[in-house]
């Protein structure tokens, strides 16, 4: 008889827990094993499992190769995000994750990869591959996690052409501030001009949810205004 897998499910969206929950629990093809406590947490058993089911708390960036870290001590971990914001796939493969989906992935997907990984292989899903492909592509010692959530954002609205007053008015923030983010900018990704802060932010996937907002915009067309880069 066949190895059946043990998975945990550590969700911190209880909509999502449950439906994960209810999914794996439903399929012959693994064993869910319940948490009791949080895994590393003062009151965590010594979990061990095929594979965890890992969704981080929504907008994480910061923490969440820490994340990947601590669970992978007790199982082949699978994460489960929306990636919208600067999360590295690399990064996270690097920091011991064995697969990364999208939440918004069918239940096939899901249990493809949860059994792919409970296996000891690798899976990304298709959503992520340009993601992945645009990673791999970086020069050495920038990766995409190396932005913080609002510097992706300025980011992505200097590449879609606003001057620094309209990403200010855009995001809520002094003109000073969105110049000290565009310096912060600079700085990680090594990059010295705009042509190049553009072709970063297409590697990142930073354009591809409103490639046409800034333009459909008649603020971005304003003639006035400190330029963008």
């Amino acid at each position: 008889m066949s190895h059946i897998p043990h998975v945990a499910v550590f969700e911190h969206h209880d909509l999502m827990r449950r439906g994960l929950e209810s999914l794996l629990s439903s399929s012959p093809l693994c064993h869910l094993t319940p948490l009791v406590a949080e895994p590393g947490g003062p009151d965590s058993v010594d979990l061990r499992v095929d594979a965890v089911v890992y969704g981080p708390p929504e907008n994480q960036e910061r923490g969440l190769t820490q994340g990947v870290r601590r669970l992978a001590t007790h199982g082949r971990v699978l994460v489960v995000s929306d990636f919208g914001g600067s999360e590295s796939v690399t990064d996270l493969l690097r920091a011991g994750a064995h697969g990364c989906v999208s939440r918004q992935a069918d239940d096939e997907e899901l249990l493809r990869a949860v059994m792919t990984v409970a296996g000891a292989g690798i899976h990304v899903d298709a959503r992520l591959a340009p993601r992945l492909h645009a990673e791999l592509r970086q020069p050495h010692g920038a990766p995409a996690s190396a932005l913080a959530r609002r510097e992706s954002e300025t980011l992505r609205w200097i590449a879609a052409g606003l001057t620094h007053g309209q990403i200010a008015r855009r995001m809520n923030l002094t003109e000073a501030t969105v110049s000290t983010y565009a310096k912060r900018i600079r700085s990680k990704l090594n990059v010295g001009n705009k042509a190049d802060l553009t072709r970063k932010a297409i590697e990142l996937g930073l354009l591809q949810d409103e490639p046409q907002a800034a333009w459909a915009d008649p603020a971005a067309t304003a003639s006035t205004g400190k330029p963008a880069f």
